[in-house]
């Protein structure tokens, strides 16, 4: 019993310690649906000079009506220069089969924006919106942000 323990402790110890989250959030949509003018801000308190990954998330039900979304990502750096990307991210393989997690009907995934990327101690604020022809974009839950240490 006691090495049942140890084992289980010491992959709970190289469980956490593997962790690199330095932010992860997520903003609900209301209704199921994204409006364009629906942007979600997260403010990212960036903790050390160093490299970071930057990764877009998506919860959504089965039934999105796309393989992809289109998004549109501004950073504001802490010396408030402002830079803007668009991405598209794909949702479900070439067969239409949903690609991520999945729990009942919530699809939760998350993809990369930009790797390795030099990143200064302070505060970021992103805002990310849809860039989708569709508007309202439809079954959409949440829109996340997360940022590990690379």
């Amino acid at each position: 019993m006691e090495k049942i323990f140890t084992a289980i402790l010491i992959s709970l110890i190289f469980l956490f310690a593997g962790c690199s989250y330095v932010y992860r959030d997520f903003k609900s949509v209301k209704d199921m649906k994204w409006y364009r003018t629906d942007i979600k801000t997260f403010d990212v308190n960036i903790p050390d000079d160093g490299n970071y990954d930057l990764m877009f998330a998506l919860r959504h039900l089965t039934g999105y009506p796309f393989t992809s979304i289109k998004v549109k990502i501004e950073e504001k750096t802490p010396e408030g220069k402002l830079f803007e990307k668009k991405a598209e991210f794909f949702l479900a393989d070439e067969n239409g089969n949903y690609i991520g997690d999945v729990t009942g009907e919530l699809w939760d995934i998350e993809v990369p924006f930009d790797e390795n990327v030099f990143l200064k101690k302070g505060k970021y604020t992103f805002k990310i919106s849809h860039d989708m022809n569709h508007n309202p974009v439809i079954l959409v839950i949440d829109v996340g942000l997360t940022v590990k240490k690379h």
